[in-house]
């Protein structure tokens, strides 16, 4: 029937489905039905699940660098655990330096590709630029033909106005990157928005009302929060 749900698999139900079973676990444990000590060394497996999810929702690089770290770190704790290797996590943490690096240039190649040939950033050029460490920034766009965003965030704050923006064609991409720093974006109403970040340790949260018209101009919303957050408003 065309009015049934379907269940669509996402990383929040994997979490809440490992949830329910490994609280079950603990507490038939504790009924003492049996041990949960062999079931939970299988925690990993959450992890491996993730990163499909990832690999398969996402087409972009961005999200796919992340898909593939969580499913190498999940495998290597569960082999860990399971006691067929001594590779652990203080031997693979350099792989997230390595992965936020491979988001983070991927997120900018549009952005170079456009600044060889258009002005300098301005608040009525296409292109947005904001980036703040141990600071706090504010940005006002008022272009008529916005394309594309670039914000970061590192222990410091950015805060963008696109409500006097317009989009040039049918969507726009922001790329943000926010650690331990927060990220603010305000749209016009009559803009859709689309998350697409990642976050680690962080959050994505969009507070958006989201237009009634199914073909208003949509703003999609790359990029990774780690132990940070991307806010986005209208």
């Amino acid at each position: 029937m065309d009015n049934v749900r379907r269940f669509r698999v996402s990383g929040q139900s994997i979490v809440g489905l490992g949830a329910i079973v490994f609280g079950a676990l603990i507490l038939l444990d504790n009924m003492g039905v049996l041990d949960a000590g062999i079931y939970l060394q299988f925690w990993p497996v959450i992890l491996i699940a993730l990163g499909l999810v990832r690999l398969l929702q996402f087409q972009r690089s961005g999200g796919r660098f992340w898909g593939l770290a969580l499913i190498v770190i999940g495998a290597a704790l569960l082999l860990r655990s399971l006691h067929v290797s001594n590779v652990g996590m203080e031997d693979l943490w350099p792989l997230l330096l390595i992965l936020i690096g491979f988001s983070l240039m991927s997120g900018t190649g549009h952005r170079w590709r456009h600044s060889l040939q258009d002005a300098p950033d301005t608040p009525s050029s296409p292109d947005l630029s904001c980036f703040a460490v141990l600071s706090g920034t504010k940005r006002t766009m008022t272009s008529r033909n916005f394309q594309s965003g670039e914000i970061t965030a590192v222990m410091g704050g950015c805060e963008v106005d696109l409500r006097s923006a317009d989009i040039d064609g049918k969507e726009a991409v922001i790329t943000t990157f926010a650690m331990w720093g927060g990220i603010k974006i305000q749209v016009p109403r009559e803009w859709s928005v689309d998350l697409q970040g990642f976050p680690l340790l962080g959050g994505f949260d969009d507070k958006t009302q989201q237009p009634a018209d199914s073909g208003a101009k949509k703003l999609i919303v790359r990029g990774s929060a780690i132990m940070g957050g991307v806010e986005i408003t209208n």
